[in-house]
Parts: C-alpha cells; sequence; structure tokens
C-alpha cells in the first residue's frame, strides 16, 4: 500500500481516487467541495449548474457509465434544443444530468470513496524529504511522507507547483478558453419553450434553462454563457456591466418584458480545454523522470467531464502497470 496526494478533486482526481482505492489516498483542493467546475450554485431557493451542464448520451467512457449507473443520482431526458437561433433550427437532444444538479455526480462518487479529504486546502508547495517521500505544504499546515504525488490542477497551476521536480516543455501547453457565465432568474414565467441552445448571438454562446433540472424551483431560471472570444477580450470587465448586457441580450432575443429578480456573474478563468496536450504531444500525462510526481487533468485529453474522467483512469492504469 502506497501513500497518494491528489491534488485537485476535480473529476480527474476523483477518477484516479477511484481506480487506484486499496491505497492510502488523500485528497486536497482549494475548494470547500469535490467536483471542480461540476458546479450547482446555490442562492436562496435558486438554483444554477453554472458549470458542467450536461454529460452527452454519447460519450465513449465505459467506466464512467458504469459509475453513474452503480451510483444512481442521473437520468437521460431529451430537451427542446436550438442548434441555430437565427434560423430556429430546434432538434429533440437527449443529455445525461444529475437528478439533483450536476454537483451531486462529483459529490456522490466522493463520498463513496474511502480517502483521506482536505477541503479548503491550497497546496502552495512539495518539498522531498530526507526519507525520499514527499511532504505537501498550505499556508498553516503540512502534510508528510507520501509515495506519489498526482496533481489534477489547471495546467499552468499544476506546472508551477511541480517545478522543482519536473521540466515541462513550452510547445505543448494545452489553450484554455476562458468563459463568463450569467446566471438569471425571473419571478414569472416568459413562456419560452425551448430548453436551451447555442450562438443566442455572437457574444453568447450556449444557454440553458434550469427548470428541467430543478422542478422545485418557483422562478424561472436560466444559465447564459458569455462566448469565449468575447470573455477573453472583457477579463476586466465590472460585473454590474457584464450582467445588464448579458442580460439585454438574452431579453431582446426571447422578448422579455419584465426584470430579472436575481442575477450574477461567474468567471472560469480555466473553462474548458481548447487544445489538448494529448493533441499537441500525443502523450496522456506529464511525469517526473523518476515516476513520483504526474501532471494530469481535463486539460490533456480534451474539455469534457467525460474527458476529466478519462484521464485519470489512463493515468492509474499506468500506475498499476508500474505496480505502485
Amino acid at each position: 500500500m502506497k501513500n497518494i496526494a491528489i491534488i485537485g478533486a476535480g473529476m480527474t482526481g476523483l477518477s484516479l481516487a477511484y481506480n487506484l482505492q486499496g491505497n492510502n489516498i488523500s485528497i486536497f483542493d482549494k475548494s470547500w467541495r469535490p467536483g471542480g467546475r461540476v458546479s450547482t450554485r446555490k442562492h436562496g431557493d435558486l438554483l444554477f449548474d453554472h458549470g458542467a451542464h450536461y454529460l452527452s448520451v454519447n460519450h465513449n467512457v465505459n467506466q464512467l457509465k458504469q459509475v453513474l449507473i452503480k451510483i444512481n443520482i442521473t437520468k437521460v431526458i431529451e430537451i427542446n434544443f436550438l442548434t441555430n437561433f437565427k434560423e430556429k433550427k430546434s432538434i429533440k437532444k437527449k443529455i445525461i444530468i444529475s437528478k439533483n444538479g450536476m454537483n451531486l455526480i462529483p459529490n456522490t462518487i466522493h463520498q463513496s470513496l474511502n480517502v483521506n479529504s482536505y477541503f479548503n486546502s491550497k497546496i502552495i508547495k512539495i518539498i522531498k524529504n530526507k526519507n525520499n517521500l514527499f511532504n505537501l505544504y498550505t499556508e498553516n499546515d503540512e502534510y508528510k511522507n507520501f509515495d506519489l504525488i498526482l496533481i489534477c490542477i489547471p495546467y499552468l497551476q499544476a506546472k508551477e507547483l511541480s517545478s522543482n521536480f519536473i521540466n515541462v516543455s513550452d510547445n505543448h501547453e494545452p489553450i484554455y478558453e476562458p468563459i463568463y457565465t450569467v446566471m438569471l432568474s425571473y419571478e414569472n414565467s416568459n413562456n419560452i419553450e425551448i430548453d436551451g441552445g447555442l450562438n443566442l448571438d455572437k457574444n453568447v454562446a450556449f444557454y440553458m434553462k434550469q427548470n428541467f433540472k430543478f422542478p422545485e424551483l418557483k422562478n424561472e431560471n436560466w444559465v447564459v454563457n458569455m462566448s469565449s472570444e468575447y470573455t477573453e477580450k472583457n477579463l476586466n470587465i465590472n460585473n454590474y456591466d457584464l450582467e445588464k448586457y448579458a442580460q439585454s441580450i438574452f431579453e431582446k432575443s426571447f422578448k422579455i418584458k419584465q426584470s430579472p429578480t436575481f442575477i450574477k456573474t461567474h468567471r472560469w478563468l480555466y473553462a474548458q480545454t481548447k487544445t489538448s496536450y494529448n493533441h499537441l504531444s500525443k502523450k496522456n500525462w506529464i511525469s517526473s523522470k523518476d515516476n513520483k510526481v504526474f501532471l494530469t487533468g481535463d486539460w490533456v485529453l480534451g474539455k469534457s467531464l467525460s474527458d476529466a474522467w478519462n484521464a485519470g483512469l489512463k493515468l492509474s492504469h499506468y500506475l498499476k502497470i508500474l505496480d505502485i
């Protein structure tokens, strides 16, 4: 049995923990909860899946399918989805959602694992001690004697944290797309017959109603994603101006006459992977020369929830071959 530290409790970190059971595993995350961008936001009685919106029914990660069946917290639904707003091209789209918010998926997986969990714990330093094992440090705490360090956080953060152990080539740096997400809630129904869609406007890439996910909602709730191009050009915009702009596009597009009772912005700086590490390098992880420190994450394979799980799955298979 090895002492393994997993830094990052997103889907890749959870995949590693799931597949390396039987070892003494400790998971660290700077957030208060597992899941990373698989996030459900709660404001009073209002609920929003403001990170990952759904899982594709066509994803090909068989293990993830089996895990979701085992924990029994997802369902397949069919929604009205506009692929082209201007041309009003609508399809019936089948998607996989959680039965009570997308964050229930990583949260339930995490609860099923026999691991040591340290949330609100941002690891800022890693050192190798005199026993040739690894110690981890937050601002206030020290965690000692790990055999392996598996870092599953955004690429640039992982690169910096592991810089004493891994020399990463700049030729293979994955490219991220930032995205502003705006959450809107209306007291009354706007009688919008669709559930979501793409390209509402040149600056609005995606929008999705939340009420089919949370039937208990009394208000009509929407999540609106600004395009990555718009977000990147306006990273310093203040929230008020952004919210008013997104609101105006949304309400003009659907001819909404009422004002929202709630509006809130969240900026995802590392929202999704545009160009993956695997695409650039043909490799599925980054490792130190002694195979003791590894970097992985959704940035290795792609932008989807299933890509994130698969990245952890691939690395765990390699570690088993190494007979950790």
